[in-house]
């Protein structure tokens, strides 16, 4: 007997709502967000989370669905039970269907997965802050002739302080100076390569970092003292105890530095995803002591600034009073040389919105972060599309059970009700899969990425709307992979699903192919991608500098060597030392490498040209034979000789300069700037003469433009050795180059690495950013070729009796497979033609972030689409001649 039942509501919120359990109605009206905020201010945002996390997953509970009220005498225990065996037999009924539609589905969500937990990482940057939203780093531009020559972080020693005492809205500011590399000498022993600031005391109050001993207001108080981590500080004072307060008050010696410098506080180590890194915290007044300028100068430019504004306080406001801040500090470029703009930029946007020169943060592409998101949502998609397609296609299999279940007197939500839940089922299933999938490529994925991920990844910045995008996406993605081959099927009459007259149709054919080449599109464009990002950073590496690197080994400087009248004859002796170890070519020193920042100075001009004539240029102190060590082309002139070093560096008379700088300063050739002689405002007394010009070269990555540089002949206690090999054995020149450095440097460590490793490291982030695309790309073609292998084999069953028939009557191998191949290999071929100019638009917006970049030829989109219509046509091909080879009397018979 059938019961009389309500037609159901057509809105799909009220349909849902009738549809779940009364519990949870009064969420599904709205108040679940009100809830959840209820419960943020009562317990706490982790709790109200987890709270959360658990109401959504009750929604999708099979347990809670149920029939509507006038069926309650039916039994739901007993109803979800038949729904589970029915879907199990059917799932073991079908096992190469099963393993590939799970496979598909499992291996979408495990790349998805990992690329959250990548995601998550690097938007979690500096979240530990507790003032993060009202924290905000200023930076700067300064223009010249009304040109831009500097974009960064770096300023003057005045700016906190100044923009605190005249603007009402800041609350509190701090200042810091990169203080560079650690040489700690404790007791007898030396350590080197800690990273160090200068910091006011008012940083901790600032930034959050969790202090283990001393008082936060006062660590960096005085003159002479230090807060330092707990591994440096464990690691100085060999240190092994649970009581790490016992080391405050202790001792240490910086450097040349005979003033001990005391510790007066201990923090924790700085967690990974800091903007900010640091070994050793120094008091801002040590620095004063060094540099009295460093409290009040308006031109000496080397100091970052953070700023904390009172909350409700608008930070785009307050940066619109800036200009006049600007005109009443430098009066246009007066004070500085440089007419300057100063900007607030949020804390929370440091690590992957940087693109500052000077920039001590520890950043990341931003473009490239939501680039590897917009690929998990394309992978996540297709592995939906593939289960969708698949599920679709094979559910018409089952035409005749729905047409018997009708026919018994089942009704259209029960049909729903089943298919929905074999798809939550099947989820699960392939969830679990994802997550061993996700645990064994967990290290390997860790090693391209640079940072130890894991589930704590994820869950530990998980908030609401990552739990609505996790949920929506598998419970939504599930009952859309169950509601479509239900209502297709349950809309059909008994008579109709009974006879089976339709599983040959084309109603769902269009919607399958239009899925197949979404798929196929996006794995193309991938694939582009990968090629395009591959051949970049291939020719970054392998473009011609303009000097060589190779086969350079570079030894930390002599700090602890007294820098004194006698040091530029000791470093003369020490290299000349070094050129008779076997091996040594040559070797120069210089107070900067190749793939370092250089120094700006903001007021170069020709003797000849007027006083307000001011051009800005990178500087380098370097030593005579540094520019032939590095090959670097000698254009008009000469190169630098040992005469002209002076041990006082105000005796400096000459200068080499680059021909960018000969062009800046417009002059007409190499040859004729040689013999000119250059101002530098610094000191406009003192005149420098060209003695040679020579060829640009990348000082830094390809992404940056070449810059004027001038090379001045100088020495100093700082300045690395960069030493040219030319030898297989190695390690027999490594260690004759440290014995030659213990003779002239003893007290010093011996330290050494390569510069071309070094310079390359400025194209990790690229690399990075290619294998993991890479990485996705090939999971992505793995997703969609199980889908293709799904259907492929699908259709080879819907037509094995067409076979049959046409290879009775005569057909040839070859047509029977074009008639099976070509209708999937045109949707490939429509997918490619789709993907080409997606991929060449985002191919060039990607490019556009480098001042010297390839440009993408026909090859680089040919080949994509060659070897996914070879991928394919491989995929389908073992079906295809199975069928084509199958006994037509085996296929006919039942006729």
């Amino acid at each position: 007997m059938r019961h009389n039942r309500p037609s159901p509501p057509k809105s799909f919120l009220r349909f849902f709502r009738w549809y779940c359990h009364p519990r949870l109605q009064d969420y599904l009206e709205g108040d679940l967000m009100e809830v959840h905020e209820r419960r943020v201010k009562q317990s706490g945002k982790r709790k109200a989370d987890i709270k959360f996390i658990i109401d959504v997953l009750l929604l999708f509970r099979p347990g809670i669905i149920r029939p509507p009220k006038n069926y309650n005498d039916l039994n739901t225990y007993g109803m979800y039970k038949s729904y589970f065996k029915i879907g199990w037999r059917n799932l073991l009924k079908n096992k190469a269907f099963s393993v590939i539609n799970i496979s598909g589905l499992g291996i979408g969500l495990a790349a998805c997965l990992l690329i959250l937990q990548f995601v998550t990482y690097q938007l979690s940057f500096d979240k530990f802050n507790e003032k993060l939203d009202r924290t905000y780093r200023v930076t700067n531009d300064r223009f010249q002739n009304g040109r831009l020559i500097q974009h960064g972080t770096i300023m003057y020693p005045t700016i906190g302080p100044t923009m605190a005492k005249d603007y009402p809205e800041i609350e509190e500011y701090t200042r810091l100076m990169p203080a560079g590399d650690l040489n700690v000498i404790v007791g007898e022993k030396n350590f080197r390569g800690g990273r160090a600031f200068f910091a006011d005391e008012y940083f901790f109050s600032v930034f959050s970092f969790k202090m283990l001993a001393g008082e936060r207001t006062s660590a960096l108080k005085d003159d002479h003292t230090a807060v330092l981590s707990e591994s440096s500080a464990r690691k100085y004072f060999q240190f092994s105890g649970k009581d790490i307060s016992t080391l405050i008050g202790k001792t240490f010696y910086w450097g040349l530095d005979q003033t001990p410098y005391e510790i007066k506080g201990i923090c924790a180590d700085v967690p990974e995803n800091s903007h900010i890194r640091f070994d050793a915290l120094v008091s801002y007044k040590t620095l004063i002591g060094f540099v009295a300028d460093a409290d009040n100068s308006w031109t000496w430019s080397d100091m970052r600034h953070y700023l904390v504004l009172k909350p409700g306080s608008d930070y785009k406001k307050l940066e619109s009073k800036f200009n006049a801040f600007s005109e009443r500090y430098f009066q246009g470029d007066k004070v500085s040389g440089s007419v300057e703009k100063f900007y607030l930029q949020p804390l929370k946007d440091a690590h992957l919105y940087s693109d500052y020169e000077y920039d001590i943060a520890q950043t990341a592409s931003g473009k490239a972060v939501w680039a590897m998101l917009v690929v998990a949502v394309f992978i996540l998609v297709i592995a939906w599309i593939n289960y969708v397609n698949l599920t679709t296609s094979r559910a018409l299999e089952r035409a005749k059970e729905v047409g018997l279940r009708k026919v018994m007197g089942a009704f259209k939500s029960q049909l729903v009700s089943q298919f929905i839940f074999e798809s939550l089922v099947i989820t699960f299933i392939a969830f679990v899969m994802a997550i061993a999938v996700m645990s064994a490529l967990q290290n390997y994925f860790n090693q391209i990425v640079g940072s130890a991920l894991s589930w704590r990844t994820l869950l530990a910045e998980i908030n609401t709307e990552q739990v609505v995008f996790i949920a929506l996406a598998l419970g939504g993605g599930a009952m859309l992979a169950g509601f479509y081959p239900a209502f297709i099927l349950s809309s059909y009459t008994p008579v109709t699903a009974l006879k089976g007259k339709f599983t040959r149709s084309s109603r769902g054919s269009f919607l399958r192919k239009a899925l197949v080449i979404f798929q196929f599109t996006s794995s193309v464009a991938l694939i582009i991608g990968t090629f395009i990002v591959s051949r970049q950073i291939e020719f970054m590496r392998r473009t011609d500098l303009g000097l060589t690197l190779k086969d350079v080994m570079v030894v930390r400087p002599p700090e602890l060597t007294p820098y004194d009248s006698a040091f530029n004859e000791k470093v003369e002796a020490y290299k000349d030392e070094l050129t008779k170890v076997p091996g040594v070519v040559n070797a120069s020193t210089s107070g900067r490498l190749p793939g370092d920042r250089l120094g700006r100075g903001f007021g170069f001009r020709l003797t000849d040209q007027p006083s307000d004539a001011r051009f800005t240029m990178s500087n380098v102190r370097v030593d005579h034979d540094f520019l032939e060590t590095m090959n670097v082309k000698l254009l008009a002139g000469r190169y630098l000789l040992p005469s002209d070093h002076f041990v006082n560096f105000d005796d400096v008379k000459s200068v080499v300069v680059n021909i960018s700088a000969v062009k800046l300063l417009g002059v007409g050739s190499a040859e004729e700037a040689v013999g000119k002689e250059i101002f530098w405002n610094t000191n406009s007394d003192r005149r420098f003469t060209i003695v040679g010009v020579v060829g640009d070269f990348h000082q830094e990555s390809l992404q940056k433009p070449m810059e004027a540089i001038v090379f001045f002949p100088a020495y100093d206690n700082s300045s690395p050795t960069s030493i040219r090999i030319n030898t297989s054995d190695v390690q027999q020149v490594i260690a004759g180059v440290e014995q030659v450095y213990d003779k002239f440097f003893p007290g010093n460590s011996f330290e050494y690495f390569f510069i071309e490793d070094r310079y390359n490291t400025q194209y990790k982030d690229d690399t990075r950013f290619g294998k993991i695309v890479s990485i996705f790309t090939v999971l992505a073609i793995i997703v969609a070729c199980l889908g293709l292998i799904g259907l492929s084999s699908y259709t080879a069953v819907l037509r094995t009796k067409e076979i049959g028939i046409r290879k009775v009557l005569g057909a040839s191998m070859a047509s029977l497979v074009a008639i099976l191949s070509v209708d999937f290999l045109k949707l490939v071929v429509a997918a490619s033609i789709l993907a080409l100019p997606i991929g060449y638009i985002g191919m060039n917006k990607w490019l556009e972030g480098y001042a010297y970049r390839i440009t993408p030829d026909w090859i680089l989109f040919a080949i994509p689409v060659v070897m996914i219509l070879i991928i394919s046509a491989f995929t389908i091909s073992f079906q295809v001649f199975k069928t084509a080879l199958t006994n037509p009397v085996d296929t006919l018979k039942n006729e």
